[in-house]
C-alpha cells in the first residue's frame, strides 16, 4: 500500500528553494539507499529510526536537531529517537502545551514549517520557550497511518529564518521512510504475537484434552459432558479453563505420587 502523499498547509518558509537541485535530489537518494544497504543489521528500531534523522540533519542545510515522534493509543505522544537531548525538551515542550508544529502536523496530516516570526505568532508560548532551549525554526512532516497520523518527523533549526519549501519536500521522502520502518515493526510484532498465541492455544488444548480424559475416567461421563463441566467450573471460579485443566491433572498426578512413596517407603519382608 502506498502511504497517503502528506498536504504542505501553513508555514510561509522561504520561497528561495522550492526547486530542488539534482545534487541534492541525489544525496538524498545515497541516504535513503544507505539506510536498506545491509537491512540484516537494522534489526534496533531506535538505531534505525535515529540512523533516518541523522541524515535528514545531514540534507537539509538549516537542520541542526531532528527527531521522532509517534502517538500512543492513549492519545499522547512520545519521542522515539532524536539526535539531541533538546529534541525531547521541546517535543514534550509542545506536547504538553498541545501546540507546535509536530502538534498541528500530527493533527492534520500536513507538513509544517515555520521561522521564528511565524512561530511566535501561532504558537506565542511554544516559540518563546522553545527560543530560550536554542530552536527558533521548525519543520514537521507526518508518518501516515491506517487513516491516522501515525507520528511526526521534526527537525530542528537554530536559525531564525529556517527552512524551505525544499526542505519540506525532502523532509517528506524521510518521513515516508520512517512510515514503513514503523508500519514493518509493527507488523513484525503482531507477526510475533500470533505466534505466540498459537504456541500457547496449541499448548492449552492439549492441556484440556489430558484433562477430560481424566474426568471422563474417574467420573463416567462423555467428553462433551467432560469439557462442559470444566467450562462451568471455569466460569463459576473466575479462572482460565486452561489453569482449571492443569488444577485437574496437578490433583490426578498427586495421588500417584503419593502412593508411590508410600509404597517405596514400605519395610522389606524378606
Amino acid at each position: 500500500m502506498t502511504p497517503p502523499h502528506a498536504d504542505f498547509c501553513h508555514g510561509t518558509g522561504d520561497g528561495a528553494g522550492t526547486f530542488v537541485l539534482p545534487t541534492r535530489l541525489k544525496a538524498t537518494a545515497e541516504a535513503l539507499r544507505s539506510l536498506y544497504s545491509q537491512p540484516d543489521q537494522h534489526t534496533d528500531d531506535e538505531h534505525f529510526l535515529r540512523q533516518i534523522c541523522s541524515h535528514a540533519v545531514d540534507i537539509v542545510d538549516s537542520a541542526h536537531m531532528a527527531g521522532i515522534t509517534v502517538a500512543e493509543s492513549d492519545s499522547t505522544h512520545r519521542t522515539v529517537a532524536a539526535t539531541d537531548d533538546v529534541v525531547h525538551a521541546v517535543d514534550e515542550l509542545q506536547f504538553r502545551l498541545g501546540a507546535g508544529p509536530a502538534v498541528e502536523s500530527a493533527d492534520t496530516s500536513c507538513v509544517v514549517h515555520a521561522h521564528s516570526a511565524e512561530a511566535n505568532r501561532r504558537w506565542p508560548q511554544f516559540a518563546g520557550e522553545a527560543h530560550h532551549a536554542g530552536v527558533s525554526s521548525f519543520l514537521s512532516a507526518p508518518l501516515p497511518g491506517q487513516g491516522q497520523t501515525l507520528g511526526t518527523l521534526n527537525l530542528y533549526s537554530r536559525d531564525q529564518h529556517g527552512f524551505t519549501d525544499a526542505d519540506a519536500a525532502v523532509i517528506e521522502l524521510f518521513a515516508l521512510t520512517a512510515y514503513f520502518a514503523l508500519r514493518s515493526s509493527h507488523q513484525l510484532e503482531l507477526a510475533r504475537a500470533r505466534t505466540r498465541d498459537l504456541e500457547l492455544a496449541l499448548e492449552s488444548r492439549g492441556v484440556i484434552e489430558q484433562a477430560k480424559g481424566i474426568i471422563m475416567g474417574t467420573r463416567h461421563v462423555t467428553a462433551d459432558d467432560a469439557f462442559s463441566l470444566l467450562i462451568q467450573e471455569s466460569q463459576t471460579s473466575n479462572i482460565k479453563l486452561r489453569i482449571v485443566a492443569q488444577q485437574h491433572i496437578a490433583a490426578a498426578v498427586r495421588p500417584r505420587e503419593t502412593e508411590v512413596s508410600s509404597h517405596e517407603a514400605r519395610p522389606s519382608t524378606n
